[in-house]
């Protein structure tokens, strides 16, 4: 443990040197001061005491997690909650969600911020998403004898715990009471560890888009924006995806008048939009920001510059493009694909199991050049069959895949 505490602090000095020019990080340091004061106070206050404890890295395992959650306040509504979050870009979208009795980031992960944490709050349970393993939390829990779980999560070969390292990661695995896994895989490489704790319930991210697609926000600028077009969404895109996508819908623009583009960056803040419209005013592309006056959307190209809504905004596609595969991953393929809609991607993309089905299915397609990316697209403007049926596929997929986190909730006690 001694390695992996001088590794907490120097990632604690290594933030606060660039929390001094860099927003984000700036957002990681305050929004833990005073930390403690603040549990207490509103323990205190809201009455948390024997609450269940959700943690979330970000705004990605929240959305994975928000099902269970959810149900469990659906179910018993007199159920206190408090959801943290270890990255601003998880807390500061979500901060103020209803459902949760209190909402706050995960005080860093020392043995004695651990022992406060707990001692304060006495949760009942907790309920870690996906990627989770904080060695001084999780023991200090076990040490308490809080049941503790981990849901949605994959285990790889990679990941620390089968490396020579990895020892106090894998005792950290047999503190949860229940590993719910998204798939057969991870139970086998947890038995090969000698973890005898996993479970096979699915993913419950699956549940989440269902969710989402059951009762999508009304987009009226945008409905009128795609009417009666071909309509490509980037999602969650990057500096490489959109000079691809650019390239390629200039490409497709000349051939089929009716295509229009809507691309939503990962990251909207100023600087990042700001050098979007200077990529698409180099190649002398007209387009409009979501924020512009929506009764004037009359070129074809719209930039999202707003946060929360995006899953909403491909139940207006007709196919989508997302980002990361040119990066460090792929985002989430499930939000348009819940819609019906054909997922393209970069090449990197093997962390992700709904990849390989999709690909598998003929719902999901690999491109690598912008080339390979105008042809296919083609090919779906030009056969409204072919799109159809893709597009079948892709809706059934998600649908035969639901059912996660009722499996989660009858364990979580």
């Amino acid at each position: 443990m001694f390695l992996y505490n001088l590794g907490i602090y120097a990632f604690y000095i290594g933030l606060k040197i660039a929390s001094l020019f860099n927003p984000k990080a700036k957002l990681w340091i305050d929004g833990r001061k005073q930390w403690k004061e603040n549990l207490k106070h509103n323990v205190e206050t809201l009455q948390l005491e024997n609450a269940i404890w959700f943690h979330c890295a970000s705004l990605g395992e929240f959305e994975q997690g928000r099902p269970v959650l959810e149900k469990i306040k659906q179910n018993n509504p007199n159920q206190k909650i408090i959801l943290t979050f270890f990255s601003p870009s998880g807390y500061e979208i979500q901060k103020n969600y209803p459902i949760a009795d209190l909402v706050m980031y995960l005080p860093l992960d020392t043995a004695s911020n651990a022992h406060y944490f707990l001692n304060i709050l006495k949760p009942k349970i907790a309920v870690f998403v996906k990627y989770e393993f904080w060695l001084n939390f999780l023991f200090s829990l076990d040490k308490n004898q809080i049941p503790t779980f981990l849901i949605s999560t994959v285990i790889k070969k990679h990941q620390s715990f089968f490396k020579w390292y990895g020892g106090n990661f894998r005792k950290a695995l047999s503190t949860y009471k229940i590993i719910y896994t998204q798939d057969s895989e991870s139970l086998i490489l947890l038995e090969t560890l000698g973890i005898k704790t996993g479970k096979l319930a699915g993913d419950t991210r699956f549940d989440r888009v269902l969710q989402i697609c059951s009762s999508p926000k009304q987009l009226k600028e945008i409905e009128q924006f795609s009417k009666d077009s071909f309509v490509i969404i980037a999602g969650s895109s990057w500096q490489k995806d959109e000079e691809l996508l650019i390239e390629s819908y200039m490409s497709l623009k000349a051939k089929h008048a009716k295509v229009k583009l809507i691309i939503a960056p990962h990251e909207i803040n100023h600087s990042n939009i700001e050098r979007l419209c200077k990529l698409l005013l180099k190649y002398k592309l007209d387009f409009h920001l979501h924020s512009d006056n929506a009764s004037n959307y009359t070129h074809s190209i719209l930039v999202i510059n707003a946060i929360g809504f995006l899953s909403s905004v491909y139940q207006y596609g007709s196919v989508s493009f997302i980002g990361g595969g040119f990066d460090n991953g792929i985002h989430n393929i499930l939000e348009p694909t819940v819609f019906g809609l054909p997922v393209l991607f970069g090449p990197n993309y093997r962390k992700f199991n709904e990849a390989f089905d999709v690909i598998n299915l003929k719902a999901g397609f690999v491109i690598s050049s912008s080339d390979e990316l105008t042809k296919l697209i083609n090919v779906f403007i030009e056969n409204k069959d072919l799109l159809n049926s893709t597009s079948v596929l892709a809706k059934n997929y998600v649908r035969s895949h639901a059912g996660a986190t009722e499996k989660i909730i009858v364990g979580l006690h």
